[in-house]
């Protein structure tokens, strides 16, 4: 099983316009729900490519509860703390005119550590039947950065794959935890190294850097362009296949639920890449928040080339 953690989760609104007019009363076309955060859409992406899946995180509030519908909606299991506030609303707001795209993020509640308490012990339950956890997006207000951490040395003591997927402190700490792969893109990448990456060779460097400091594998996402893996020695570059991009939100997430799906299966890293990135390519395809349906991930795999670099 693959058991994602998503501490700060959130509903995504996207809504579609002919004209954005700042100021003035606007109505919309149409308009999408997605449940997200990063976690959730690794088990949503998961659940397609067949693998069985639990989300694990906190919800608050009417917006927690439409989350939560919706992946009882796709058949995503899940086991959520619910918490006092109300859980994030994020609007994308597509003006179609000007071919533009508006992002608004709300905050997210508050997490008590009564509540962080009974998702550690949910955690660890339920990693007796895990094969990976994936730790991914930012650590609310109220949770220590440590989190990650913590949660790769307690699924490393029973002998579950660690994929860290975050930013600033919450990655760093969960570096030095040492987690079996960790997936930045380039400009986290970049915060967590201090320095810039500005071509192919340097993203390669640095992942090596961070292979050096002890994570078994270092998969930085480069958006259209591809990703870069490293491993012990030997490093990769993933490129995916040309397709009519609409959204560039969940690829990254759709990549590393291929990535753990690999993992989950015993699979080596090169097929692991295969499938992230042909997932990834698939959700770019889909409007709005919408992820990539499973016959378009099938469709794309044969067309991500994967090349090693030196």
């Amino acid at each position: 099983m693959i058991i994602t953690v998503t501490l700060n989760p959130a509903v995504d609104q996207t809504v579609f316009v002919s004209r954005l007019e700042l100021g003035e009363v606007n109505r919309f076309r149409e308009s999408q729900l997605d449940p997200a955060g990063k976690g959730i859409n690794v088990s949503r992406m998961a659940r397609r490519l067949g693998w069985p899946t639990i989300a694990f995180g906190f919800l608050a509030g009417e917006i927690g509860l439409i989350a939560e519908k919706a992946l009882d909606d796709e058949g995503v299991q899940h086991h959520f703390v619910r918490v006092p506030g109300q859980t994030r609303l994020n609007v994308t707001v597509i003006d179609e005119s000007a071919d533009t795209v508006t992002n608004l993020y709300g905050p997210g509640p508050s997490i008590a550590p009564v509540h962080l308490r009974r998702i550690d012990d949910a955690l660890r339950f339920w990693l007796q039947a895990g094969r990976v956890l994936v730790l991914a997006g930012n650590v609310p207000h109220g949770v220590p950065d440590a989190a990650y951490a913590t949660y790769v040395r307690l699924a490393q003591a029973q002998g579950v794959a660690t994929i860290v997927d975050a930013d600033g402190e919450a990655l760093r700490l969960g570096v030095e935890a040492r987690p079996s792969l960790i997936k930045p893109n380039l400009a986290e990448a970049e915060r967590l190294l201090g320095r810039a990456l500005p071509d192919l060779p340097a993203v390669v460097a640095g992942a090596r850097e961070l292979v050096a400091r002890g994570v078994s594998t270092v998969v930085i996402s480069l958006g259209a362009r591809g990703a870069v893996c490293v491993q012990g020695e030997r490093a990769w570059l993933a490129i995916p296949p040309r397709v009519e991009r609409r959204s560039t939100v969940g690829s990254g997430d759709s990549l590393v639920a291929g990535l753990a799906v690999a993992l989950a299966c015993g699979r080596d890293i090169v097929e692991g890449l295969r499938q992230g990135t042909a997932a990834g390519a698939a959700t770019a395809t889909a409007p709005g928040t919408a992820l990539g349906a499973a016959e378009q991930v099938r469709a794309l795999r044969p067309d991500v080339q994967i090349e090693e670099v030196s």
